[in-house]
């Protein structure tokens, strides 16, 4: 008995940290570095429902010719979705000073625009990105297939790019652009929509 009890314990310890989100698994506590494309999905999930800031780092290529076009069409988008950030958001992105400029944003450097306030732009367009599905609907997002990405030679004909397409029910959602890093795990450069995530009938 006390055997099996122990055996019990232990399974439910190597059980991933997950929990139930309208019956869909989100985790709770952040993710590993991608490894492959597809774990991008869970960095995401955890990302958007759990709103731990600090994580997206963890998916964020650094170099200045990714983050400052990245940065600028990931906030466009955003703002064409009409998502914003909230005054309590932006200070848990680290992004306050930039506030004003985020809707407005250029490809690349200037003088009061140095690469470190552009990863910071890119950093917080992606959670930004991420506020257009509610937690549910997160939960119910699955793998849909990946593909390669061939413009992502503009990176360099060594750059390994992959698009991941995200969706649920048979309904493909978006396209993840991701960029291997070099350290060999894998970050995002784009979240590109494959449908107006309005029209989503979300709970």
């Amino acid at each position: 008995m006390r055997r099996s009890l122990m055996f019990s314990l232990a399974s439910l310890l190597l059980v991933p940290a997950f929990i139930s989100c309208g019956g869909d698994a989100i985790p709770t506590t952040a993710p590993e570095a991608a490894k492959e494309p597809a774990d991008i999905l869970y960095h995401l999930q955890y990302l958007a429902v759990r709103k731990d800031y600090k994580h997206v780092a963890l998916i964020a290529p650094i170099t200045p010719d990714v983050v400052y076009p990245s940065a600028r069409q990931l906030h466009l988008d955003a703002k064409a979705l009409g998502l914003t950030l909230t005054p309590e958001e932006l200070k848990g992105l680290g992004i306050e000073h930039l506030a004003s400029k985020l809707d407005v944003l250029t490809g690349g450097p200037t003088d009061d625009y140095p690469v470190k306030d552009a990863r910071l732009a890119f950093n917080s367009g992606i959670y930004r990105m991420t506020k257009a599905l509610t937690a549910k609907t997160w939960g119910k997002m699955r793998h849909m297939g990946i593909s390669d990405n061939s413009a992502g030679r503009q990176y360099g004909s060594q750059a390994v790019i992959k698009d991941m397409a995200l969706g649920f029910d048979g309904k493909k959602v978006m396209t993840v652009s991701c960029l291997k890093k070099p350290d060999g795990t894998f970050g995002v450069t784009l979240i590109r929509w494959e449908i107006n995530p309005k029209s989503l009938n979300q709970e």
